[in-house]
């Protein structure tokens, strides 16, 4: 499979099954789109908060969907992703907004968030830029980080990973913590 033919959940499964990094890059570059047109919407909506701080914020909401998904629940991973993604971004425009008190809540519609079609500019420029973005983040994190962080995106206790590395769970905390700071650092945070 070329990763073309196989579903969002199907993914999401294979992530939290093997031990697919390449899995999570596929899943990650299908909704860079989508997250860079939201912020760049959002941005639009709301001159308060940065469109690349949005990015970022989305981009951590997609990772927290990736982990947090349940398809018993009926619903598709990408109504999930979105979710997650808006309920990020929505945070991301509350602090900017309580960070300018000369800006004014109610002149934001946090309704209109949820628009998911994508900006085509947007799109041409993160296609071109999404396999930047995960060479950085494997540049980024080293390779226990890399390996605790898919760990934990499949959804994996910190208790498994400690079991599944060999490592204290003080070990797997300390990493997932590093690598956090990494990410956000990375994305301009």
């Amino acid at each position: 499979m070329n990763g073309t033919d196989i579903t969002d959940e199907q993914l999401v499964r294979q992530i939290r099954s093997e031990s697919c990094q390449n899995r999570t890059n596929l899943l990650i570059k299908r909704y860079i789109p989508m997250v860079s047109a939201k912020a760049a919407k959002t941005a639009l909506r709301c001159p308060s908060a940065e469109c690349d701080d949005l990015f970022s914020e989305g981009l951590l909401g997609l990772l927290k969907a990736i982990r947090c998904f349940d398809e018993d629940k009926g619903a598709p991973f990408g109504a999930f992703a979105s979710l997650c993604v808006d309920c990020a971004m929505k945070n991301c425009v509350a602090k900017a907004l309580k960070a300018n008190p000369l800006s004014r809540t109610e002149d934001f519609d946090f309704s209109a968030v949820s628009d998911d079609s994508p900006l085509t500019e947007d799109y041409i420029v993160e296609k071109e830029n999404e396999q930047q973005l995960m060479k950085k983040l494997a540049e980024t994190l080293s390779k226990r980080e890399l390996r605790i962080f898919e760990l934990y995106i499949r959804r994996f206790s910190y208790q498994q990973i400690a079991h599944e590395l060999d490592i204290s769970e003080k070990s797997v905390d300390n990493a997932l913590c590093r690598a956090k700071t990494k990410l956000r650092k990375l994305l301009g945070k």
